[in-house]
């Protein structure tokens, strides 16, 4: 029996640890499905126990495959004659060590890559286990991380809240879109994402500060709704005003851009639930669509990619969408299992 405030038992670590190795099992072997992807989201969710564990079972699994690369570097090459009599061989039919680890460092390189970028989004990468908030496909969530500061998490968005004193607030946008109001001038709120650290301050109309930024790998866009924003990047800093944008990557900062009234919308329509596109190539409005709706939506014709497209969709029902795509461009549907759709 475990009495409140006492170690856990060794079984049930042990049991972690072993369902973290069960699942990069079957992510490398690739037998991951839209519900045991999702079914590993929520044991990932359930405890940080389990994201601690899965993170060192990838670990494990890349020291497995670094000390395969080793041992097949060190083997003697096959196409070199071996001085062995031949009755004191190896049966051809015997698979050797260099054949076990070069088939460990494949099942290795394998899992590791779709850790890092999951197919379809069925899983979380490596970089999402580590958020401390975490939205899943098509979800949005609001977090109150302190008395005046807020966050609105869009679909498939991570932060890591960085422990500081108050009046200091620090956030990074690990993957995703975020939306920060902070209504307390006197919380220094200061977020990372990317190659940018960026600084929450109030404007001339009062101590409330309200931006949206976009981080898709290394390209990282920020809008200005309220307030002001002070932006620091290796290549210069910047001062952002209201209905100001401003996108970077680790190298460069683009230049200021002002938004117009309608564009300023469109950016942050998603907080009201919806996706707006206008006049915009159907290969964005695709991709765009495809973070928010489980599955795949796959552009048969390239061609096709630089129709453009103008419509107002609820996220909530993005596959109205897919029927508009195909009335509107006339286009061909074939729905597969799994959320798969293929437009041609």
């Amino acid at each position: 029996m475990t009495h409140p405030g006492s170690m856990p038992p060794r079984e049930t670590t042990d049991a972690i640890e072993r369902q973290a190795i069960a699942w990069m099992s079957q992510v490398a072997a690739g037998r991951m499905t839209q519900a045991d992807g999702a079914a590993m989201r929520r044991w990932c969710e359930a405890d940080p126990a389990h994201r601690a564990a899965l993170a060192a079972a990838r670990r494990q699994w890349t020291l497995l495959g670094a000390a395969g690369q080793l041992v097949a570097a060190r083997a003697p090459s096959a196409s070199q004659p071996s001085t062995t009599p031949r009755a004191q061989r190896e049966p051809r039919f015997a698979p050797g060590r260099r054949a076990l680890f070069g088939g460990a460092l494949g099942f290795t390189a394998v899992a590791a890559a779709a850790m890092v970028h999951p197919p379809l989004g069925l899983w979380p990468s490596l970089g999402e286990l580590r958020a401390d908030h975490r939205t899943g496909i098509g979800e949005r969530r609001k977090v109150t991380l302190a008395e005046g500061v807020t966050v609105e998490l869009n679909t498939r968005s991570g932060i890591v809240v960085r422990e500081g004193r108050v009046p200091l607030q620090e956030i990074e946008l690990i993957a995703g879109e975020a939306a920060i109001e902070v209504r307390d001038a006197r919380i220094r709120t200061v977020v990372e994402a990317g190659a940018g650290r960026l600084t929450a301050r109030p404007g001339p109309l009062g101590p409330h500060a309200l931006f949206a930024l976009r981080r898709q790998g290394a390209r990282v866009v920020v809008v200005c709704l309220e307030g002001r924003l002070e932006v620091a990047h290796a290549a210069g800093g910047v001062l952002l005003e209201a209905h100001q944008q401003l996108d970077w990557n680790e190298r460069a900062h683009g230049p200021v851009a002002t938004l117009a009234g309608a564009e300023l919308a469109r950016r942050v329509a998603w907080r009201e639930g919806y996706l707006r596109f206008v006049d915009t190539p159907l290969g964005e409005v695709i991709d765009e669509i495809n973070r928010y709706r489980p599955g795949q939506v796959v552009l048969l014709d390239g061609q096709l990619a630089a129709r453009q497209m103008t419509g107002r969709f609820q996220i909530g029902g993005l596959d109205l969408a897919i029927v508009q795509m195909k009335q509107s461009l006339g286009l061909k549907v074939r729905s597969l299992p799994g959320g798969v759709v293929l437009l041609g």
